[in-house]
């Protein structure tokens, strides 16, 4: 047998072993330390957890934004259920320290000097009275990856401006205003809470393995970051390039001047269906032949991209295919089209993610039971690996939950601990209050 085909065994062998091992976890023995508030640092923190890493969540005893937030939309944020808090923070472990106390930062600094990573979205200001900013820990700390995100970077005349992501991600962008469509009363799309954020954190994941990654060869730590207004240029940058002077493309859009193989239709059942054509030459003939209508597939006056481009072209074709989309149903059209090979779908509603059986077919959703026994149904990041399978669901900690028995960990005693609780630097919540603190989902 040769040299590879003996390594080739060892590998298969220890891929074996991994993937039978139900308890790998990519960035197990991975400490992170985040201070943060809000959505886009703790989702951040969230994924690195759900991939292995210990993550202690450090709040001062009024506790994240995020925990009261949920209200604004309907969803309940009491202590024992607050299903939104728990989805972007699920497990991590909570502890509270007053950082205004020499005993609260004190403990700060054990757990810094253990730690991995310092996972943050203070802004730059408030870390450095604090003394936590980077180059003053890169210094008591070589092997420590501070991780920031901002909103609209760390230069420029807005870099210690507040931001979130409704106005740095979208309003900052372009999106809000050359998204909308013009008209009679018509206004800019209103922003949507959350998802600028939680695309900048995965930005900042990514980042920080680089960096861990990157540690094994050097043994030093770096400062990575990310902000909301630079993940959005990148994320809209096809826009943005495009509608570039020297170019010239213009947004808004409206119905006279969409494209009809890539605009919405309202169906019989006043539904909605979106195809995406690429290829307009090869798949023209294919669409007009799903539609019924296989003369508008051949008539060179509408085969061509160049063709479609002219306005008068493209309004013909925006009427005839409101035309005909108007006759059957979102569900005949979706089936016709899947036949056809074609890309669509129905534009959905995000209140149909709950009975959406391609979200459950994937476990990006999936039922929880909140500490006071009621249900909800949450959605997972969507990043998977083969070998850790699907992690395993804890939910959020309560405000202070896990303070004394992580301060045990870096070393505190209990009269010490008792110590701190009375001058306010770290505060413990008594969670015998609370049911069903043992029936989570696992």
């Amino acid at each position: 047998m040769s040299k590879s085909d003996i390594e080739h065994l060892q590998w298969k062998q220890l891929e074996e072993e991994m993937t039978e091992n139900t308890n790998y976890r990519p960035l197990e023995g991975i400490q992170i330390v985040e201070l943060s508030t809000m959505v886009a640092a703790g989702s951040c923190g969230r994924m690195l957890a759900d991939w292995g890493a210990d993550v202690i969540k450090v709040e001062s005893s009024s506790g994240d934004m995020f925990r009261n937030f949920p209200k604004t939309f309907f969803v309940p944020c009491t202590m024992d259920e607050n299903p939104l808090f728990d989805n972007l923070n699920a497990g991590k472990r909570g502890i509270v320290l007053n950082l205004k106390t020499p005993e609260g930062m004190e403990a700060m600094h054990r757990m810094l000097e253990k730690a991995d990573v310092f996972l943050t979205n203070t802004r730059p200001k408030a870390l450095k009275r604090l003394g936590l900013d980077y180059e003053t820990l890169k210094e008591k700390y070589p092997k420590l990856i501070m991780a920031n995100v901002n909103g609209f970077g760390e230069k420029g005349p807005k870099k210690d401006n507040p931001g979130f992501d409704t106005v740095a991600f979208w309003a900052s962008s372009g999106f809000n205003a050359d998204m909308m469509v013009e008209g009679p009363g018509s206004y800019p799309v209103y922003s949507s809470a959350g998802p600028g954020d939680i695309v900048t954190a995965m930005g900042l994941c990514y980042a920080i393995t680089a960096a861990l990654f990157k540690r094994t060869q050097t043994g030093l730590g770096d400062h990575v970051s990310s902000s909301l207004y630079g993940t959005a240029l990148w994320c809209f940058h096809i826009m943005a390039v495009a509608t570039e002077e020297q170019y010239g493309y213009t947004y808004p859009k409206t119905r006279e001047n969409s494209a009809p193989t890539g605009a919405p239709f309202r169906t019989k059942d006043n539904e909605w269906v979106m195809t995406t054509l690429l290829q307009i030459e090869k798949q023209w003939p294919i669409l007009c032949n799903a539609l019924g209508v296989p003369e508008l597939g051949t008539d060179p006056k509408y085969n061509t991209a160049l063709q479609q481009r002219k306005p008068e072209i493209r309004k013909y074709l925006m009427e005839r295919f409101a035309e005909i989309y108007a006759t059957k149903t979102a569900d005949e059209w979706c089936e016709i089209l899947t036949k056809a090979d074609i890309v669509n779908d129905k534009l959905a509603h995000y209140k149909d993610m709950e009975h959406s059986e391609q979200a459950w077919a994937n476990e990006y959703i999936h039922e929880v039971t909140c500490p006071n026994g009621k249900k909800s149904i949450l959605v997972r990041p969507a990043m998977r690996s083969e070998k850790m399978g699907i992690p395993a669901w804890k939910r959020g900690p309560m405000l202070g939950e896990h303070t004394e028995a992580v301060l045990e960990e870096y070393g505190y005693t209990r009269e010490q601990i008792q110590e701190m609780e009375a001058k306010d630097a770290a505060v413990q919540l008594d969670v015998s209050q609370y049911q069903h603190l043992d029936e989570e989902e696992s």
